[in-house]
């Protein structure tokens, strides 16, 4: 049997239910964000995965990005290892030797220079030791050593692969001031069988030098340049002095006095290919010489 009661309280709960505020404080509250189970949400980087009842952590993800071809850049140049000093010599120089290891800042390039300085200094020298008595031996050492020097210096700037205009002009005057010296010091001593050939081989250094000099103006210098018969003249003289100066100005027996004869073959042999070599250019320079 129901009771006034009782409806009375089924009509007040009816009325609670039925209210909307009365209703949101009985049930659960739902997030405003809808989720959908096994949903990715994609973010620049970061992708969420989860459903209604789960936490899911985030997971870092790469968005695939779309691959851009690689543009090849031109490889860049060796960087350029600076030169030591001793890259002063010539393109075609050798790697250095034991001296030019252990002695790297000396200014080697300028070696061959050096060298015709001294055969220059030399000269005052030979004069002043060739009349100093007893002095025989210490005049055809320093003869010779002048001698060397010219093969020397030559030789260093061909195989260094070097040169310079000042060195090309003193080289060859520095050997005909040597030469001429010893030439008239001992033409003085032996007279006349020195001083013949003396006049020939100065007579030829002096009209094959005028020969140059005027093909140079006509810019045809290379016509008489040195050739292998004056290379054999020039080192045929130093042998020739060299020997001569050894020999003793006092008459003697020794060893060293046997060396005139000899000295005095090589001289007159001296004079002979003075003459064949001189001849040799003027016949080259001929048509220039005699042309109309």
């Amino acid at each position: 049997m129901i009771t006034p009661l009782r409806v009375s309280s089924l009509l007040l709960l009816q009325t609670l239910l039925s209210s909307p505020v009365a209703a949101s404080s009985f049930m659960p509250r739902q997030s405003s964000v809808t989720q959908r189970p096994n949903a990715f949400y994609r973010t620049p980087g970061l992708a969420v995965k989860g459903g209604a009842d789960e936490e899911v952590p985030l997971q870092a993800e790469s968005s695939p990005i779309s691959e851009v071809p690689a543009v090849p850049t031109p490889e860049a140049a060796p960087a350029a290892v600076p030169e030591p000093v001793t890259s002063l010599l010539g393109p075609n120089a050798p790697p250095p030797g034991f001296l030019r290891k252990i002695l790297p800042s000396f200014p080697w390039h300028k070696l061959p220079d050096y060298l015709t300085y001294a055969r220059c200094l030399a000269i005052p020298a030979l004069m002043v030791l060739f009349y100093m008595p007893d002095m025989h031996i210490a005049t055809g050492f320093l003869f010779a050593f002048a001698s060397f020097t010219d093969y020397l210096d030559g030789y260093l700037a061909r195989r260094w692969d070097i040169t310079s205009a000042f060195g090309a002009f003193l080289d060859p005057v520095a050997d005909k001031l040597m030469v001429s010296t010893g030439l008239i010091l001992l033409a003085g001593r032996y007279g006349k069988a020195v001083s013949i050939p003396t006049s020939i081989i100065l007579a030829r250094e002096i009209a094959v030098s005028a020969l140059r000099e005027w093909m140079a103006q006509r810019g045809q210098r290379d016509i008489v340049k040195v050739g292998i018969q004056g290379k054999i003249k020039t080192a045929l003289t130093m042998v020739a002095l060299t020997v001569l100066l050894f020999v003793p100005a006092a008459d003697g027996q020794g060893f060293l006095q046997k060396l005139r004869l000899p000295g005095m073959v090589m001289l007159d042999l001296c004079a002979l290919v003075t003459v064949t070599s001189g001849s040799v250019y003027f016949m080259a320079a001929g048509p220039l010489l005699f042309e109309k």
